[in-house]
Formats: C-alpha cells, sequence, structure tokens
C-alpha cells in the first residue's frame, strides 16, 4: 500500500479533537508512545531474556505509522517530499557513505538550505 493510501484508509479511525493544536499533540504523543512501545520489546529482551516478538513489532510499527500518517494528513505534508527531502540532506552529510568525521562535523548552514528547499 502507498503512504497516501494509507493516509486516506488511517483517516477513517481517527477522531478529531478539540482544534489543530489538539489533534497535532494526540499524534506527536502518539508517535513516542508507540517508539516507547517498541523500544520496549528491546529492554525486555536485553534485560530479561524474553524473545524479540516480531509480531508485536510489526504491530508498533503500524500504530506508529497512523499517526504519522495522521499527523502528515491534517498539515498537508507530502510523505513522498519529506522522504526525498530527508535522502537530500543525508548524502549532503555523507556524500559517500556515513563516516565518524562527518557525523561530527556536520555543516548545518547547508543541511538548512536543504530542509528549506
Amino acid at each position: 500500500m502507498d503512504f497516501n493510501k494509507y493516509m486516506e484508509e488511517s483517516s477513517r479511525t481517527t477522531a478529531s479533537l478539540d482544534n489543530k493544536l489538539m489533534d497535532n499533540l494526540h499524534y506527536t504523543m502518539g508517535m513516542v508512545t508507540e517508539a516507547g512501545e517498541l523500544i520496549d520489546v528491546f529492554k525486555k529482551h536485553v534485560a530479561y531474556g524474553r524473545e524479540i516478538d516480531w509480531v508485536n513489532i510489526v504491530e508498533e510499527l503500524g500504530d506508529f505509522c497512523w499517526y504519522l500518517a495522521n499527523f502528515c494528513r491534517i498539515n498537508n505534508l507530502d510523505f513522498g517530499e519529506i522522504l526525498d527531502i530527508n535522502i537530500a540532506k543525508l548524502k549532503a552529510r555523507y556524500p559517500e557513505r556515513f563516516d565518524e568525521e562527518h557525523a561530527n562535523n556536520r555543516n548545518l548552514d547547508i543541511e538548512r538550505k536543504i530542509l528549506e528547499g
């Protein structure tokens, strides 16, 4: 399923809160919550020796995507454009591949120009 179709399908299962600020808070807090649930799977593996539950990981990633899709939808953000911008920024940061030198000495002015378009 492509992201735009997913946005359309996921929008039918969301409640609109009092205003756009509250909706944005709902979706951003939801993304953080789902990321926490995802890391909890690995914490339990490392700390308690539990098996990694990949079915649960898929569920948590799907829930994260639900919040992300609805955040993008209400803010008229194009997910494909977000991905393109991110890759352009990463190519500027790491011209060949990841290395510690470029990670520690980023050119934030160039990255900001890319982000601003």
